[in-house]
């Protein structure tokens, strides 16, 4: 599975609150836009519980965001670790972590102890 992130977006709270349905599982990818008008990817990240509010956290450590909502927790962890894995963004340098109190393995790495 590969989602579309939709985006990108300046990490704002008013863009946040614009694009984003509170309460929702997701995915992003913060970063910037090149000279040549292309989005860099610099970190990922996702949140099982509210994407907004953790982008909310995130306002000032980078410029842009790029997000998925997605239907639920195991989707976010997979779609993440395909990000981290596609991407190699230069400032997640460690493995996305499993929710707790679950053996998902990652699909691309199938790691179990995260």
């Amino acid at each position: 599975m590969s989602i579309s992130l939709k985006g990108p977006h300046a990490l704002s709270f008013d863009a946040l609150q614009r694009v984003l349905p509170k309460g929702r599982t997701g995915i992003f990818a913060l970063g910037y836009v090149d000279s040549d008008g292309r989005f860099r990817v610099q970190s990922v990240g996702r949140d099982d519980y509210d994407v907004r509010a953790r982008l909310s956290e995130l306002i000032g450590s980078s410029t842009m965001f790029k997000f998925a909502v997605m239907p639920g927790s195991r989707e976010a962890f997979e779609e993440e670790c395909a990000l981290f894995h596609q991407l190699r963004p230069p400032s997640t340098i460690i493995h996305p972590v499993r929710p707790r109190g679950t053996n998902w393995q990652c699909p691309h790495c199938l790691q179990l102890s995260l």
